[in-house]
């Protein structure tokens, strides 16, 4: 085998081992080792490499195809947390509820120092979110005055949760009780509220995780001129320092919001802004509490931010495991560096919340 070809399978042999790590990441509380989890954010990434590295043996030399096909197919389960090939439900005379969740990034992309530049972004972004009016239950991200303003003008006859630390429950539907979970800190919030639907009472969740907060080191990196000085490599260091410390917030803050979900006396949905990909120890948390509303209608690619790092998905809207998840949208706009989603969920026959004694 000649030189270069032994390299290239050497390096490959580094992307399987890095695409299992990727694949260990769920099973592993960051508080053992955080490192495993930096392979499942980037997960898309590596996976891609090894669908390269596939194509290039199929060409080169086709029995060193097996080791990275293998890997791959030995993934197909987590390949569908990114993928989802699903097909819509037909409406049912069944009751449903119409769910969104949307990290608006307090309507910064409507926003300009000029007044005259800003009043025409404010009411384009206005004019988009009027066009989801009729949802029954919308979670909002990352909100403070100047979006909440035009929450409270888009949604003037909505029920309104509100605690200034960033997340927002929307409902055409009354609330009997509300609250929150705080993480101590004033940016990362998740509010609940018990709502009475005509034919059931369920308990809503917005979240709102911690973030990396590494997006604009990594964008530093991504300048070729910069990736050759001496400060590259501390950037690099910064960012793998504040992935491990802002990761292990993010687990602990999801076994708190878990303890409370399971206590509640009725359905739960849980929407928001996870800020962790389904390959990390977070999702698995979430998962275990509702249905993946993607992975059971989803369709395509599941991206939902549209900042630096590629192909991530960080948003969810998790129903109760007694629910059926009959649609699902990722809905692409131009207002935030998330994508907005929507879920239609549908109540099975006979299968109301007992009300609380």
């Amino acid at each position: 085998m000649k030189f270069f070809d032994r390299a290239i399978l050497f390096i490959n042999l580094g992307v399987i081992i890095a695409l299992l790590l990727a694949y260990m990441a769920p099973n592993i509380n960051p508080a053992f080792t955080w490192v495993i989890s930096f392979f499942g954010l980037f997960y898309p990434v590596i996976l891609i490499l090894n669908i390269l590295f596939i194509f290039y043996w199929i060409f080169k030399k086709p029995k060193y195809i097996w080791p990275s096909l293998i890997c791959v197919l030995m993934g197909w389960s987590q390949l569908k947390g990114f993928i989802a090939l699903n097909s819509q439900r037909p409406e049912s005379k069944g009751e449903t509820i119409n769910v969104m969740a949307y990290n608006i990034s307090n309507a910064s992309f409507g926003y300009d120092k000029k007044k005259k530049s800003r009043d025409i972004k404010k009411e384009a972004f206005i004019d988009f979110l009027q066009r989801f009016k009729d949802v029954d239950v919308f979670c909002i991200q990352e909100v403070g005055d100047y979006a909440f303003d035009i929450l409270k003008k888009t949604f003037p006859n909505h029920n309104l949760f509100f605690k200034e630390k960033g997340a927002v429950i929307l409902s055409k539907h009354p609330f009997i009780r509300k609250g929150e979970i705080d993480f101590g800190t004033i940016t990362n919030s998740c509010l609940w509220a018990d709502i009475k639907f005509d034919f059931d009472t369920i308990r809503v969740y917005s979240y709102h995780l911690q973030s990396n907060q590494i997006s604009r080191d990594a964008e530093k990196l991504t300048d070729p001129n910069e990736l050759y000085q001496k400060q590259a490599w501390y950037d690099i260091k910064g960012i793998l320092r504040k992935f491990r410390n802002k990761h292990l917030q993010r687990s602990r803050q999801a076994d708190k919001i878990a303890a409370h979900a399971e206590s509640s006396p009725y359905k739960t949905i849980l929407a928001g802004d996870l800020n962790d990909p389904p390959q990390s120890y977070t999702y698995k948390v979430f998962s275990g509490i509702g249905l993946d509303a993607f992975r059971e209608r989803g369709l395509g690619l599941g991206t939902t931010y549209a900042g630096i790092i590629p192909l991530l998905r960080i948003d969810y809207i998790f129903a109760d495991p007694t629910m059926d998840v009959t649609k699902f949208n990722i809905i692409k706009d131009r207002f935030s560096d998330h994508y907005a989603i929507s879920a239609t969920l549908e109540w099975k026959e006979n299968n109301k919340s007992e009300p609380e004694l």
